[in-house]
């Protein structure tokens, strides 16, 4: 039996090895595994701890002292046979799985949820036989905390489905409800918007429009003016052209003296004052 455990505990190492490479090294979406695989570790050596071949003691017991608080357990079980079997047969059929699932580029995808689902089988082993074993359950009660696994198991996935289904609808509701509150306000900021540009529009309208009537009349008065002022002088300047015309007409017509006609004699000018002044004098 002791081989047997020894065996099992090398199985478990080599799978922790592989889940190493897989998440760490070849990045494979298996990091749910390694976690599950490194729990099955230390609660393989809880379990098997009363079958350590080396010195000094492992003294992993400890880690189940706290259940000795509830009525029935006993942390110091001696450890089975069993536990390990189990163990050997999951390693073993994940192995072969691994195996059959690399031949094929196809089936290398679904390694990866087998992988996980393996080795959360083996933690669930090692600790369905540690629980069995402190409270000295049995075989019935080996077989119905089995089936308690299995029903947590696929409940916890249809359950975390539903929980994720379930916030996605509730994001997209909560989305459609923020773009309708935001549509609204921004509905309402348009209208508002709208009548405040429109009554600005009115203000400045008819201000610009009394504001062109007024330089329109002031035009139109400064051309009546302009037109009236040129009319004016136009009939002053008519008047004084036909009134020149007229005093033309009535002056008698100038006779013109022959080129060849006798010059008078120029009189002095002492005689001709003498001679004005001759009548004065008389």
């Amino acid at each position: 039996m002791q081989i047997v455990v020894y065996a099992v505990a090398i199985l478990l190492l080599g799978s922790v090895i592989l889940f190493i490479k897989a998440a760490l090294f070849d990045h494979r979406p298996q990091k749910i595994g390694l976690l599950y695989a490194l729990l099955a570790v230390p609660l393989y050596l809880v379990y098997y701890n009363d079958r350590w071949p080396f010195k000094p003691e492992l003294h992993m017991r400890d880690l189940a002292k706290p259940l000795d608080n509830f009525q029935g357990a006993n942390s110091n079980f001696v450890s089975d046979v069993a536990p390990a079997a189990m163990l050997a047969l999951i390693l073993l059929v994940h192995m072969t799985v691994l195996q059959r699932t690399a031949v094929r580029q196809r089936l290398q995808r679904v390694s990866d949820p087998i992988a996980t689902f393996f080795a959360g089988a083996c933690s669930a082993t090692l600790a369905g036989g540690l629980l069995v074993s402190t409270f000295a359950w049995g075989w019935a009660g080996s077989v119905i905390l089995a089936v308690v696994f299995t029903l947590v198991y696929l409940g916890l996935l249809a359950l975390l489905g539903a929980l994720i289904e379930i916030a996605v609808e509730l994001g997209k509701f909560f989305l459609v409800w923020v773009k309708r509150k935001v549509f609204t306000i921004a509905t309402w900021i348009t209208r508002v918007s709208s009548w405040i540009s429109s009554l600005s529009g009115r203000l400045v309208s008819r201000a610009l429009i009394e504001r062109v009537r007024a330089d329109t009349a002031a035009q139109e008065s400064l051309f009546e003016r302009e037109q009236d002022d040129q009319d004016r002088r136009l009939y002053e300047a008519y008047l004084r052209d036909r009134a020149r015309k007229r005093r033309l007409r009535q002056q008698p017509p100038v006779t013109e003296e022959p080129y060849d006609a006798p010059v008078e004699p120029a009189v002095p000018v002492v005689e001709t004052a003498a001679m004005e002044a001759q009548p004065e004098a008389g």
